[in-house]
C-alpha cells in the first residue's frame, strides 16, 4: 500500500471514529472540555497533543498538492496550525472552551457530523481508483 494513502487511511478513520464519539457520548465529550478548561494553562497544552500527532503525520507524509487529495494535506495543516497557536498561547483553549456546558450537547452532535462527514470523504479518497 502507497504511504500516502496509508495516511489518508488513518485520517479517514481517525475522523470517523471521533465524529461517532461525539454523536454518541455528547455529554462526556462537553464535561471533557469542562475539566480541560478548568486546569488553566495546561489546557491550552493538552488540546495542542490532541491535535498534534494527526496534524504532523498528515504533513510529513502526505505532501500532495491536486484535488482532491489536497483537502487532507490542508486538514493536516490546519491541525498543525491549531495545535501550534495552542502551544504557543495556551489561555486560548480556556477563550474557546468558554462556550462548552452540558447544555449544549446538541452542538457536540453538530460537529460529529461534521466529523464524520470529514472522515466519510477523506475515505473516499483513500480508495478511489
Amino acid at each position: 500500500m502507497d504511504l500516502i494513502v496509508g495516511i489518508e487511511r488513518l485520517a479517514a478513520i481517525a475522523f470517523i471514529i471521533v465524529g461517532l464519539s461525539h454523536i454518541a457520548a455528547p455529554r462526556a465529550w462537553a464535561r471533557y472540555f469542562i475539566d480541560l478548561r478548568e486546569r488553566g494553562e495546561v489546557a491550552g497544552l493538552h488540546n495542542a497533543l490532541l491535535h498534534l500527532p494527526l496534524g504532523l503525520l498528515i504533513v510529513a507524509f502526505h505532501p500532495v498538492w491536486t484535488w482532491p487529495g489536497m483537502f487532507v494535506t490542508v486538514v493536516g495543516w490546519l491541525l498543525t496550525i491549531k495545535s501550534t497557536l495552542h502551544f504557543l498561547w495556551p489561555r486560548l483553549t480556556q477563550r474557546t472552551t468558554a462556550h462548552v456546558s452540558e447544555d449544549k450537547l446538541g452542538t457536540w452532535r453538530v460537529a460529529g457530523i461534521v466529523s464524520l462527514l470529514v472522515g466519510l470523504f477523506i475515505g473516499w479518497i483513500a480508495l478511489r481508483p
